[in-house]
């Protein structure tokens, strides 16, 4: 078993379990678990998670060291949490194009994200007033890019050949879509949504610190 998609597969089989059930347990999509065992994703920020869930060696799930079995338990150095990335807002501009090739280990903040979410899954720290009071300066949202956009939704967009991304509610009107401001002070509450615009992801949650 060379790849993690076998060692998952391998493991699931043998703790008789469904890619549904374990997806609950984890807290993520069963799409999610369905692409890391089709080989799909390579990666997951969920792995100690999984590991826990399935109740095996979180070494061995990763790199195929050592033995599957930890006897139920997960080794006392490793803190299980649903860890999602912070990034920055232009790499959540070209999040699509460096998804499968990005390094968790790379990334130095990460927060627990409670709602059910796909290994896509990314955080970003707002910056300005435009959508607040709903979102304030400094507060971290979680975007999924494997929710689907509907009417209403806050989403992260890229459009007008920037980079950069940035974060806005859809506004659907028929076939036209518009971006809109939150916060009712904002100069241009309301913009067309560009034919070149790609939304990067959903927002699904938000972690807002308290002093």
């Amino acid at each position: 078993m060379n790849t993690l998609s076998e060692r998952l597969k391998h493991a699931l089989s043998a703790a008789k379990m469904s890619q549904n059930t374990l997806a609950e347990k984890v807290g993520v999509t069963q799409q999610s678990i369905q692409r890391i065992c089709s080989g799909k994703t390579q990666k997951t920020g969920n792995l100690m998670a999984i590991a826990k869930a399935l109740r095996i060696s979180p070494e061995w799930l990763q790199t195929g060291v050592g033995g599957m079995e930890t006897n139920g338990l997960a080794p006392l150095d490793h803190k299980v949490t649903y860890q999602i990335p912070l990034i920055s807002w232009v790499q959540a501009g070209s999040w699509e194009s460096i998804n499968d090739s990005f390094q968790y280990g790379a990334v130095d903040e990460y927060y627990p994200c409670p709602e059910k979410h796909s290994d896509a899954t990314f955080a970003l720290k707002v910056v300005g007033e435009s959508m607040s009071p709903d979102f304030i300066d400094g507060e971290i949202i979680f975007v999924d890019p494997e929710v689907e956009p509907k009417n209403g939704s806050c989403v992260v967009v890229r459009q007008n050949g920037d980079s950069e991304a940035t974060f806005k509610q859809l506004m659907v009107d028929g076939s036209d879509n518009y971006l809109k401001a939150l916060n009712p002070n904002w100069p241009k509450k309301i913009i067309e949504m560009l034919p070149d615009a790609t939304i990067c992801g959903v927002v699904i949650g938000s972690y807002r610190k308290r002093n």
